[in-house]
């Protein structure tokens, strides 16, 4: 059987002062999932509590991506 469906507010927050583009998402508790960087035209998503590393060709990819891990590893 498949879960329920579920909404999950989120926050993406730039994280300047890094050698390259780098976002942290974030859900409402002040959780931080993960961090993505933008490396050599392509996104790496690393996850908070796993350091699982995830590959996408957009930011909104990544992002989808890391939500998707959390929902279904780490929650």
């Amino acid at each position: 059987m498949s879960k329920k469906p579920e909404n999950i507010n989120v926050e993406i927050n730039e994280i300047k002062g890094k050698q390259n583009p780098t976002w942290e998402v974030v859900i409402p508790q002040k959780k931080s999932i993960g961090v993505i960087e933008k490396i050599a035209g392509r996104y790496r998503a690393t996850t908070g509590k796993t350091n699982s590393v995830l590959y996408a060709k957009s930011l909104e990819s990544s992002i989808n991506d890391l939500l998707s891990y959390f929902a279904l590893h780490e929650k």
